[in-house]
């Protein structure tokens, strides 16, 4: 079992943004199920289900080469969700449990289906999830290349 302090040196999330309380099974570049206790007082949106999901994904795609620093370690893209279905909403109190299982790796793209429940309820289904780590400099780049120059619409030459 991982707890936050775990998790925390495999992924490059922190509080507030880091949303898996822990993982209960790993299998490593098998299956993972991991969770998340909802705390607040509103239900948990939707994007941040899918989210804590992918965060679950991240740590059975990532265990056993950790990258808590972006900078030095790579950025994890998440370049393709496909199939998804929400169920019923995760309320404040409940646990919400991620299942996780890796169909395919190759070099550092990885490829992830599952679904995440509370109690009996199916709260979210991922078709797939298609992953992959790039550096800080190609992604930098990547946007450089596609950022405009100044125009005379936007004001910015003149």
């Amino acid at each position: 079992m991982l707890g936050i302090e775990e998790i925390r040196r495999i992924i490059p999330h922190r509080p507030p943004m880091l949303l898996v309380d822990r993982v209960t099974t790993l299998e490593p570049r098998r299956r993972l199920v991991g969770s998340l206790t909802v705390t607040g007082d509103r239900p948990l949106p939707l994007s941040l289900l899918l989210e804590s999901w992918g965060q679950a994904a991240l740590v059975l795609i990532r265990h056993d080469r950790p990258m808590p620093d972006v900078l030095t370690d790579g950025v994890p893209v998440a370049g393709v969700f496909e199939h998804i279905r929400f169920g019923r909403p995760v309320l404040p109190g409940e646990t919400v449990e991620h299942h996780v299982t890796m169909t395919r790796l190759v070099a550092d793209t990885a490829f992830v289906t599952g679904e995440s429940v509370v109690g009996s309820d199916v709260v979210l289904r991922v078709g797939r999830l298609v992953g992959a780590m790039r550096t800080v400099e190609s992604l930098r780049a990547s946007l450089e290349a596609a950022t405009p120059g100044p125009t005379v619409a936007s004001g910015a030459a003149r």
